[in-house]
């Protein structure tokens, strides 16, 4: 999992969408379909939700959409990525 290090500042001051990067990059996610590492491609707050794009390891062709209420657990995190599938069939945004 990433970590941030801010210098002279304290966790409580990185804003919301750090947290959430700092939480879900580099995530190795074990499913019945096997193992992968979440690379976040970008977060955006946009009034009650978070959206993040994430791609399966490094593979940018490969994404999804999480749209995760502001209130989100880290439990409801770890669900939606194993819900996560990267295939023809899967949806492109995943609704928490």
């Amino acid at each position: 999992m990433s970590q941030v290090h801010a210098e002279g500042a304290d966790a409580r001051a990185l804003s919301e969408v750090d947290r959430l990067f700092a939480t879900l990059d580099g995530v190795r996610v074990s499913t019945a379909l096997g193992e992968w590492s979440s690379r976040i491609q970008g977060i955006h707050a946009d009034g009650p939700y978070l959206w993040v794009q994430l791609s399966h390891d490094d593979q940018d062709a490969q994404s999804v959409v999480l749209r995760l209420p502001r209130d989100t657990t880290v439990g409801d995190l770890i669900r939606a990525l194993e819900a996560v599938r990267f295939d023809e069939e899967s949806a492109t945004v995943v609704r928490v």
